[in-house]
Formats: structure tokens, sequence, C-alpha cells
């Protein structure tokens, strides 16, 4: 009977409200309750929710913080540069890069885990930029930073070894 059946219904349009107020509400920094530090010293609000749910490094991280406004200091590796772009992404869903700072997003994706910029996105990405031999160096060392930061040093190691003999042989 319709008294008891269940239905569903399904917005399309429900998650892009959500994060375009999202973002406006972060520009205005209404609701932040996080401030995130770059080695540079460049400081960017935002929500724990957001930044936790697109990225392994913060959900790491921001699972273990107490307190309210905490401050995340971001690795060395991760730039403003790099890290200002995926932090538009992900109350966006779209990523602004040119030539200039596609490494430094790369880089940055890869040390902190962005979920939804796997290698496929980078992987065609680079060549378009760079020559093929450029490129592969370029994904070697953002190989290298995400062996680093997960914790595998005998790998990183041979990594290591094999990317300074390709950069001997190109340069």
């Amino acid at each position: 009977s319709l008294k008891t059946a269940m239905f569903t219904f399904e917005s399309s349009v429900h998650p892009n409200h959500v994060l375009r107020s999202l973002e406006e509400q972060r520009q205005r920094d209404i609701l932040c309750d996080v401030t995130v530090v770059t080695a540079e010293g460049q400081s960017f609000r935002a929500h724990r929710a957001v930044l936790a749910s697109c990225s392994e490094y913060f959900s790491q991280r921001i699972s273990s913080l107490a307190g309210q406004n905490p401050v995340i200091t971001l690795p060395s590796e991760v730039t403003a540069a790099g890290f200002e772009p995926l932090l538009k992404f992900s109350y966006t869903s779209k990523l602004l890069f040119g030539k200039e700072d596609v490494l430094d997003i790369q880089t940055s994706a890869s040390a902190l885990g962005f979920k939804d910029l796997d290698g496929a996105c980078f992987d065609f990405l680079l060549p378009k930029f760079f020559s093929s031999t450029k490129a592969c160096v370029i994904c070697g060392e953002a190989i290298l930073c995400t062996l680093r930061m997960n914790g595998f040093p005998d790998i990183f190691e041979q990594w290591k070894q094999l990317l300074l003999e390709m950069q001997d042989r190109l340069y």
C-alpha cells in the first residue's frame, strides 16, 4: 500500500549547492574551524569536515586534534602555490592550474593524499606541459614524496636511487 511504501528523491543540484554555500562561508570565514599554515607562513581558513573528506592527510591530522580552531602546519613540500588550488578544489570540484603551478599542485596533492585527484589526472596533464622525459622525472618525484609520507623507507630508497640515475642520464 502507498501508506507503507518508501520512495527516494535524489537531487542532482543539492551537492553543488552545498559546496557552493561552504565555499561562500570559507571566503567570509563563517563557521571555519581550522587554520592551515604552509611552511612559507601563509595561512588559510577552512572547515575541518571539508578538508578531512578530501584528503587522507587532513583526515588523520584532524581526527587527532582537540580544541577549537586548531592550527595545522603543512609538510615542507606543500607550498602555498600548490595548496591553494587544492583548497579551492575541495570546495568547488574544479582544479584551476597553469604550467607554472601544476608541479606544485601535483606535489601537494600527493603529499596530502587528495582524493579524486589520483595519478591519472597528472599522468594526463604533465606530458601536455613538459617533455615526456621531464614528466617521468616529475612523476618519480611525486612517487618519492608519497613513499616518504606514508612510511615506506626501503621502497623510498630504491625509488630515490632509480630517480637519481634517471636524472643523471637526462641532465
